[in-house]
């Protein structure tokens, strides 16, 4: 009993270890980013297909000040699908709209 439990606890941290390697293996391809005194934007594209592109300015709602934020964003979710989201998140709150690429 000892011994099955050891081999699935080595196993268990062999393939977590595989896992890890992977994780680090991911690099940014290409990478912007540009900050100003009325707020910023960025961009970037990584090895493993995630990509990211934000930019954000000050808004004043009322007598309060904050950031207005629009962007998108894409990676390969674990289904294999191509997931893209384009959001915008200001006063009236966080509005992502989510669509799944076609399979090729």
């Amino acid at each position: 009993m000892f011994t099955k439990l050891f081999g699935v606890a080595a196993f268990i941290a062999v393939i977590s270890a595989q896992a890890d390697n992977q994780k680090q293996s991911v690099e940014i391809i290409t990478e912007r980013t540009l900050v100003n005194p009325d707020g910023y934007d960025f961009v970037y594209k990584t090895s493993d297909g995630v990509s990211r592109q934000e930019e954000g300015s000050l808004i004043t709602v009322g007598d309060q000040q904050g950031i207005a934020v629009k962007g998108s964003y894409s990676y390969t979710a674990p289904d294999g699908q191509q997931y893209q989201v384009t959001f915008t998140a200001d006063d009236k709150g966080y509005k992502p709209q989510i669509h799944v690429a076609p399979s090729q």
